[in-house]
Parts: structure tokens; C-alpha cells; sequence
């Protein structure tokens, strides 16, 4: 019987070709590619012309018949733009090319009409300057509104995309301490006061009669945080109330003022169908309950209140556990809802509150907390916890950030295992970015605070973040070297301040400083200015903090340094754009 194997045929031409040069190869495959059928052949015509084109030395014929079985395959397959690229090509090399011209008589093609290429830099499309827009920081996307380009209305619907509306400016807390002068820059307080009024009716009148405007806020942040005997307010939150139904993509909002503010803005946003994703509240000056319509969707909580009433938020957290994937708690009345919320569901925990004596929430936290990828803690303690952490030593093992920050301790509360339990909890945690750790000054010894504790940090190799109090027993020789070289953001809290002067310390701690220290913070410490923390121990640092001031570091062509103070409403409002800005994202938990 006779049998033939195709396949034997395929490995006769592989290993005639395999005898043959490259123009030799070429030329079999440009003879090879004319019989191949013009539909369902793109590719394979696509991919066998591109190596074809990259042989040298072809002969011009060859690599016009290459372009004219090219072109035709796209035009076959729709593509007439790449096509009329190939036909240009021919036409280019030989005008009389009668083949070329057939090609475009019977698809009703001029000459002129064909694609040319551009004399100037390529023109992008509007959906990759938006693309390319959006790797921008805020500030450079509100220099590109001054533009005369497309790019100014891309940047314009991404600056817009967050709206922050300030219907009364916060007032600058007292400082105790006026060593450093304060420049408040253009405005003073009441000339704020005006440009936040006029700011914020230009932006609801635009969302009210501009729908395409309204459609794209997808964040909104409201603040009105003091009283207002001019009754101002009330015709603002009548104008937002009016304009919330238009925002149809809103997704996350953000309110600080009183009930008289949040109430009806909840109500109106629950009334309108949003969408809400993330729900943010801060409540002020002790102005009563508030109460929260059941929203839907929201993976994203927090609550901030002076307030001793926590039923109606409880309430409305439990009707949300399904959903809920971070939750923010601040009143240091509260104690965290273990017994109505999964915290096994949870991917970030802030809770500032209570831990009472007989307080369960560490152990349910490290236990059940198997998503936790940030952990936040403040309070004053009244339990011991040195067992529930060494107890759970290998939990919660997708954290990223963890932060403990220790207000007081209860007079009965010895616990002198639970700062060397936590060391252990967290060693050689390798996904850890940030650590915060703070003790209490005066009664650190009760909870087994010293130089020791700087011991576990060695061992975070990929820390970004590391905000700690710095023990009295603690060399400044050894503690620099403790830093991992990762770390970006360093704040120092000095618990007792050491016995030598400023330039020895930081003498001592410059040679171990971590090389790519972009942010440090210093409080506790008797520092005559922001320029000698840099001269003397900090020199490539972009931002300094001493105690609650902030400076940037400005560095002149000349080598010489200057600094700029920021005042309180860019840490107050606009903290993230600004480290954002200046490449100092990291330090984004220093200033919050």
C-alpha cells in the first residue's frame, strides 16, 4: 500500500532551505507567499513580510512585490490605513508602478489621498495623552491647564475628578512654641474666609448646570468646621444639597462639620441612588447623633466624633459587614464592635478608642485577621497583651503597616513582656512597608520599652516608614545603623532628651542615617531651627518635621539651602499632593 506522511515533505523544504542564504531563503519565501489566499491570511502574511523586509541586499522588485501582497492582505482583512502605507511606499520608489496603481483604481484611491508621513512629532490620540496624564501628580496637572494643547481640558476632567469644598476655612490651632516665623502668604484669615466662599458656589453653580462637569467627580470632600453666625453655611449646604443628585459617578465622599450639615447630605446622597463606595465622617464639636441611611455598597468606613452615643454608627456598621473591607473608628470613648463586624473580612483596621481590662479585641484582631494588610491602633491601655502576641506570633500575613501607639497606662498595668512580645510579632516580617511605634514617655519601663526594642529593626528589610520613640539608653552611634537602608520616612519621637547637645547627638546618628532619607521628623527635641537639623545630620532630606511645624527643603544652584515653611492648611487639606510633589509619599502617615 502506498503511504504518504505529509509531514515528510515539510522536513524535505526545512532542510532544502536550510542550504540556501538568506536572499536565497527570501526569495523562496516571497514565491511561497503568493499563493497563500488574501483572506485569513493577516497574520501569517504579516509576520512572514516584516522578516522578509529585514533581509539586506534584496532587490528593489522583490521588496515592491512584498509591499503590494502586504497591502493587499490588508485591504482584505479592513485595513486600509496600514495598506495605503504600503502603497505610498511603492509609489515613492517607483511612480509608474502599474500594479500599485491598479490596486488603487479598483479601491477608488487618488495618490494625494494616500497617508503621509508627518513632517513634525508624532500626534498622539486623546485616549493616550490621557493615559500618559494620569502617571502626573496633581501639580503638574494643574500647570497643564495652561496648555494651548488637548492636554489642558484631560487635565481640567483629572483635577476635577476630586473636589474638595471648604464652606468655612479651619482656624490655625495656638502654638506654644513661636521660635520660628510664620508667613501666612497671600491671604490673610478673613480673605481666605472670601476665596473659599467664592471658590466653592463657582464649583456647585458649574456641577448645577454643567452635567458633563457633574459626571465626573467621582470624589467629594466637604468641610465646614466651625459655627456660623452669618448663617453663610446654610445657603452653601442648600446649594450642595441641590447639586448632590447630579453627581451620577460620585463613589467616595468625605464630610467634617456638624449634624445640621451631614445629615441632610447623607439623606439627599441615600435618596439620589449613588453609588457610594467609601464613606467618610467627621463630626465636630459635639453637635449630637448623627444618623446613616443603609447605603449598599460601602467597603470603605471611617467615623471621627467626640460623641458618647455609638448606636446608631454601630447600627449602620453591622448592616454594612457584608461589604465593609476597611473601617476607621476615632472617639476614645468607643470600643471596637468585635461582636458585629467580621474581622475576618477586613483588609485595614484604624481604630483610636479603648481597650478595656477585660478587653478581647487583640486577641479577635490577630486571630481572625487573615486579610489585614494595615493595622492602627491608639489608646490608653488597660489590659496586658504580651501573651496574645506571642500567642499569635505568625498572624496577619499580608501586613503591610502596623502602627501601636500607647497614649497612657492604666496605674494597675504591668506588662514589662509586651514591647519584646511585639518585636517577635513583627520579626523578619518581609512585606512590612511602615511601622509605627509609640510609647508613653513616662511609663515605658512598665511595658518593657528600651534600646532593645530597636533591635527587631534589622530585620524589616523592605520597611519604607518607621515612626518610633527613641529610648534614653540608646546609643546615637548604634541607633542610626538599626534603620534598614530601605527606610524614606524616619520620625523620631525623643522620650527624655538627651543629655548632649544637638551637634553631638546628630553628629553620632549622621554616618548610620539610611542613604535614601527623603523625610525626617524630630519631636521632644530642643532644636534651635529646621536648617541646623540639615546641616548637621540630614543633608538630602526634601521635607522636615520639628514637633508640629513642617519645612521643605529647597536646595539653590549654587549649593546653598533655604526652606519653606508650610502653613497649616497644606498639612490640614492638601498633605497628599504636595509629598506626592516633592517624592515624599512615604511619609504620608508622618502628617495625618
Amino acid at each position: 500500500m502506498n503511504i504518504f506522511n505529509p509531514r515528510i515533505l515539510d522536513a524535505s523544504i526545512r532542510d532544502v532551505t536550510g542550504c540556501l542564504s538568506d536572499t536565497q531563503k527570501a526569495d523562496v519565501l516571497l514565491h511561497a507567499l503568493q499563493h497563500l489566499p488574501l483572506e485569513g491570511s493577516r497574520i501569517v502574511m504579516e509576520n512572514a513580510i516584516q522578516s522578509f523586509l529585514h533581509v539586506s541586499g534584496l532587490p528593489s522588485a522583490d521588496v515592491t512585490r512584498a509591499l503590494l501582497l502586504r497591502a493587499k492582505t490588508r485591504i482584505a482583512a479592513g485595513y486600509r490605513t496600514s495598506a495605503q502605507q504600503d502603497l505610498l511606499s511603492i509609489l515613492s520608489s517607483n511612480p509608474t508602478n502599474q500594479d500599485a496603481k491598479a490596486v488603487m483604481q479598483s479601491e477608488h484611491l487618488r495618490q494625494e489621498m494616500l497617508i503621509k508621513k508627518p513632517d513634525g512629532s508624532p500626534r498622539f490620540s486623546v485616549e493616550i495623552w490621557r493615559d500618559i496624564a494620569l502617571y502626573l501628580p496633581k501639580r503638574d496637572l494643574k500647570s497643564l491647564l495652561l496648555v494651548p494643547h488637548a492636554l489642558s481640558r484631560i487635565a481640567s476632567q483629572l483635577i476635577f475628578r476630586e473636589i474638595d469644598l471648604h464652606f468655612t476655612a479651619l482656624p490655625e490651632p495656638p502654638r506654644a512654641d513661636n521660635r520660628y516665623r510664620y508667613i501666612y502668604g497671600d491671604h490673610d484669615e478673613q480673605e481666605l474666609d472670601t476665596w473659599h466662599y467664592q471658590r466653592s458656589a463657582d464649583i456647585l453653580t458649574r456641577i448645577l448646570v454643567d452635567p458633563a462637569f457633574a459626571s465626573q467627580v467621582r470624589n467629594l470632600s466637604v468641610y465646614a468646621v466651625i459655627s456660623d453666625p452669618s448663617h453663610i453655611l446654610a445657603f452653601q449646604t442648600g446649594m450642595l444639597i441641590n447639586s448632590l443628585p447630579k453627581l451620577g459617578n460620585l463613589r467616595s465622599v468625605h464630610c467634617s462639620g456638624n449634624k445640621e450639615l451631614i445629615n441632610p447630605m447623607l439623606e439627599t446622597l441615600f435618596a439620589s441612588n449613588h453609588r457610594i463606595y467609601s464613606l467618610s465622617i467627621d463630626l465636630v464639636h459635639r453637635s449630637g447623633d448623627i444618623n446613616i441611611p443603609p447605603f449598599k455598597h460601602i467597603t470603605h468606613f471611617s467615623i471621627t466624633t467626640e460623641g458618647t452615643n455609638s448606636t446608631s454608627i454601630y447600627d449602620f456598621i453591622s448592616q454594612s459587614d457584608a461589604n465593609l473591607r476597611s473601617l476607621v473608628i476615632k472617639n476614645t470613648n468607643w470600643r471596637f464592635p468585635t461582636d458585629i463586624i467580621s474581622v475576618r473580612h477586613l483588609t485595614a483596621i484604624e481604630f483610636q478608642g479603648c481597650f478595656s481590662a477585660d478587653s478581647q479585641v487583640f486577641s479577635d484582631i490577630l486571630s481572625t485577621g487573615h486579610q489585614l494588610e494595615s493595622l492602627t491602633l491608639s489608646s490608653m491601655l488597660e489590659c496586658t497583651l504580651s501573651e496574645t502576641f506571642r500567642l499569635y506570633r505568625s498572624s496577619l500575613p499580608s501586613l503591610t503597616h502596623f502602627a501601636l501607639k500607647i497614649v497612657g497606662l492604666h496605674r494597675h498595668v504591668v506588662d514589662r513582656d509586651l514591647v519584646p512580645a511585639i518585636s517577635e510579632f513583627l520579626r523578619d516580617r518581609k512585606n512590612l512597608r511602615s511601622l509605627h511605634l509609640i510609647m508613653p514617655g513616662a511609663d515605658h519601663r512598665r511595658i518593657g520599652f528600651d534600646a532593645s526594642a530597636w533591635g527587631v529593626l534589622p530585620s524589616l528589610i523592605n520597611l519604607r516608614s518607621l515612626c518610633i520613640s527613641y529610648p534614653r539608653d540608646l546609643s546615637p552611634s548604634l541607633a542610626g545603623w538599626l534603620v534598614p537602608r530601605s527606610v524614606r520616612a524616619l520620625t523620631m519621637e525623643i522620650m527624655v532628651p538627651p543629655a548632649e547637645d544637638l551637634f553631638l547627638f546628630m553628629n553620632q546618628l549622621r554616618p548610620g542615617v539610611p542613604p535614601l532619607l527623603t523625610f525626617i521628623g524630630m519631636t521632644n527635641f530642643p532644636i534651635r531651627s529646621a536648617i541646623s537639623l540639615i546641616d548637621d545630620g540630614f543633608s538630602n532630606v526634601r521635607l522636615v518635621r520639628i514637633d508640629e511645624s513642617v519645612w521643605s527643603v529647597i536646595r539653590l544652584v549654587d549649593g546653598s539651602i533655604e526652606i519653606e515653611r508650610w502653613p497649616f492648611w497644606r498639612i490640614e487639606y492638601h498633605i497628599g499632593t504636595w509629598l506626592e510633589s516633592l517624592g515624599c509619599e512615604d511619609a504620608i502617615r508622618h502628617l495625618v
